[in-house]
């Protein structure tokens, strides 16, 4: 599906967002049960339950998802969204479509019904790989322990580190203050060593 362009911006995207989640027809309904945001991109679990009287299969219309004791399922849906010149518009698809945006968090997922189809599955992975390596970020007060000690070039051997942010000319710099010493350090290639926050 192509973008859809509003010749107005919606006075509340999240709003909207909800509504072109939510239908109720003869077949059954559908309604968010978690919208997020990250920059321009909208995820949200949407469930669908049957019509009353309507059978269960134990898998949705589609044959993607396994659907629970109510007949019902909840699914991912992707909104890009963009603004200009006072337009307002928004391109939607499922997670089945394996969306190259995979930055839904992971409680979102874990509202997700199983699922079969493959590029739901591998978008899935992407978005989880992603939360874990958001949470891999420092952040100023962050105390880490190394599993295997670092030589300093002052001799020290060194474990455990407070992060800091530290004024560097026109900009700020990460650096590594020991928990056992107080020394200052820098550490190169911190993301890639092996570490735990504590």
């Amino acid at each position: 599906m192509g973008w859809l362009i509003y010749p107005d911006t919606p006075a509340c995207i999240r709003d909207e967002i909800a509504r072109l989640c939510t239908w109720n027809s003869e077949k059954g309904r559908g309604f968010p049960v978690l919208i997020s945001r990250k920059g321009s991109v909208w995820y949200a679990a949407v469930r669908a339950e049957p019509a009353a009287g309507r059978l269960d299969t134990g898998r949705d219309p589609t044959g993607h998802f396994e659907t629970d004791a109510t007949g019902g399922y909840t699914f991912a849906a992707v909104f890009l969204t963009t603004t200009s010149k006072g337009e307002w518009g928004y391109k939607d698809m499922d997670e089945t479509s394996g969306p190259n945006q995979a930055e839904a968090p992971a409680k979102l997922l874990d509202l997700l019904s199983p699922t079969s189809a493959e590029y739901a599955l591998a978008w899935r992975q992407r978005c989880r790989d992603h939360a874990a390596r958001t949470n891999r970020r420092l952040k100023p007060g962050d105390v880490i322990r190394l599993t295997i000690p670092l030589r300093f070039s002052d001799g020290a051997e060194l474990q455990t580190f407070r992060v800091a942010k530290e004024k560097w000319g026109r900009s700020n710099r990460t650096v590594f203050i020991s928990t056992e010493t107080g020394g200052r350090y820098s550490i190169s290639n911190i993301m890639s060593r092996d570490w735990t926050r504590i």
